[in-house]
């Protein structure tokens, strides 16, 4: 239940909540957004070397007996590729979690009505539990997305609390992860709504050539910050 005088969640108010608030703190949120951009390129980048690199060292291209030009990439090939972005996945989702971990600093921040500072992604307070509970969950990502990619989804939604947990409540790694999925689990509806809702919104920025990440990841981020406010029973400042 919502404290006294707190309208109840609703997803209109976590949209247009997260895009005031983003406005409001335009400058300083698309700077400390540029830290996980800029890393994304970087880890995507190598992803794209490694796997052409595999592909071209494991395919034998020569003319068949029709005279018909063809490439065999044998089992590596196709193996070989799905390990690789598997594991640039789960490293791009760590990485992600550990910047972002800043971010959602400032965006619980801004929950409690103080303004957002860029300075706060590069404090790293928690850095340990911050580190194991994204590995950990990382790890999880990563082997459900080696497992045909939906286990992989489903690890993501019920930890997607895990860090404000940790960074909110100070909780340690794997009582983060708990309290995350029972939250997802007692208001599965709700967190299912938004986890779909909020990961078009992020996901928005890309059709721009990525470029518009830098605007609609802190609006998620900032309604993921109301959204678990609300759903904890915590005040959320106007």
């Amino acid at each position: 239940m919502p404290p006294t005088g707190q309208q109840p969640w609703d997803l209109g108010s976590a949209v247009s909540y997260g895009w005031s608030k983003f406005q409001q703190n335009m400058g300083q949120m698309i700077i400390a957004t540029l830290a996980i951009f800029l890393g994304a390129v970087v880890i995507l980048g190598l992803g794209v070397i490694l796997t052409t690199v595999v592909l071209s060292g494991d395919t034998e291209c020569r003319f068949d007996d029709d005279g018909v030009w063809t490439c065999d990439t044998g089992g590596l090939g196709f193996f070989g590729t799905m390990l690789i972005w598997a594991v640039t996945f789960g490293l791009f989702f760590i990485y992600a979690q550990v910047v972002g971990a800043g971010i959602i600093r400032g965006c619980l921040g801004i929950t409690d009505g103080r303004p957002f500072k860029a300075g706060e992604v590069f404090k790293f307070d928690r850095l340990g539990p911050v580190l194991v509970t994204s590995i950990i969950v990382g790890v999880g990502v990563m082997i459900g997305t080696v497992l045909c990619y939906l286990p992989g989804i489903v690890i993501g939604f019920v930890c997607s609390y895990a860090l404000y947990f940790v960074v909110d409540k100070n909780l340690a790694p794997m009582d983060a992860i708990k309290a995350s999925f029972d939250l997802v689990k007692n208001n599965l509806g709700t967190t299912l709504i938004w986890y779909i809702v909020g990961g078009l919104i992020g996901g928005a920025g890309a059709i721009v050539c990525g470029v518009g990440i830098l605007f609609t990841l802190p609006i998620m981020l900032i309604g993921t910050a109301y959204t678990y406010k609300k759903l904890t029973g915590q005040p959320v400042a106007p």
